[in-house]
């Protein structure tokens, strides 16, 4: 994935350098597509499970780390 995100960093990048500040359509809709699948890639990302319990005194929680069910 790490390819996926440079290029997606890059292609903001340059379409707002080229496309917004240097005029060039193509550019910017390059860096209007690279923003979409950023907006996409958090959109589509995992949420980690935060859990809040109270204990009572005397009680006691057991934590284990299972690896995530496949879809």
């Amino acid at each position: 994935m790490a390819v996926m995100d440079r290029a997606v960093r890059a292609g903001i990048r340059h379409g707002f350098r080229r496309g917004l500040l240097g005029g060039s359509q193509a550019w910017l809709a390059v860096g209007a597509v690279a923003v979409g699948v950023r907006a996409m890639q958090r959109l589509a990302a995992r949420k980690p499970v935060v859990v809040t319990e109270s204990l009572a005194p005397g009680e006691a929680i057991l934590v284990r780390h299972l690896p995530p069910a496949e879809e």
